[in-house]
């Protein structure tokens, strides 16, 4: 499985009510797959295992991405923002990550108005 990763700083989980946002973005090619949350226990979970893991609003309990389609992803790097808020995860998914069969979940694009 992933690595264990270790901070020196401690993320501020009090200011979305216990949440932090969590990017995913693909480790090769710097793409942003999603976007989703983390509590502290799905921040230690993804310390410990390396492959993350994250709150599920829409179930109300912690998730490991993949638990439920087998396409996994293991963190490569994880970055903190300076105000020890919100948590960039590059990543190796092992398959589509989005569940809707997607490689990433960021798939409608706006066009400019007038053209």
């Amino acid at each position: 499985m992933g690595a264990r990763w270790r901070f020196d700083t401690k993320l501020d989980f009090g200011k979305l009510g216990g949440l932090v946002p969590v990017v995913i973005q693909h480790a090769d090619t710097r793409e942003i797959l999603m976007v989703g949350f983390m509590n502290e226990e799905a921040w230690q979970k993804t310390l410990e295992t390396g492959r993350v893991t994250l709150f599920r609003r829409t179930l109300g309990r912690v998730w490991v991405k993949g638990e439920d389609d087998g396409h996994y992803v293991d963190a490569t790097e994880i970055l903190i923002d300076c105000d020890d808020d919100s948590v960039i995860v590059r990543a190796r998914p092992t398959g589509n990550l989005c569940g809707h069969g997607y490689p990433g979940c960021f798939i409608h694009e706006a066009t400019p108005a007038g053209a």
